[in-house]
């Protein structure tokens, strides 16, 4: 949960898994928690990915 994932807002995996634990359940709603995406963008799809590996271990929708 230590990985690096948004460089602009310095977002972490951590924040993102904690994010959705708390109801995010897609991108938009995790930039809204965490900036994360809000910057330069270059994290959209890696931000994407995590939430839709959450969405699937989880057996939600994203």
């Amino acid at each position: 949960d230590a990985a690096k994932v948004c460089h602009c807002n310095n977002v972490t995996k951590g924040p993102i898994r904690a994010c959705w634990e708390a109801g995010a359940r897609d991108v938009p709603a995790v930039a809204a928690a965490t900036r994360a995406t809000t910057g330069c963008g270059t994290c959209a799809g890696a931000v994407e990915g995590i939430v839709g590996w959450l969405c699937e271990q989880e057996g939600v929708s994203a």
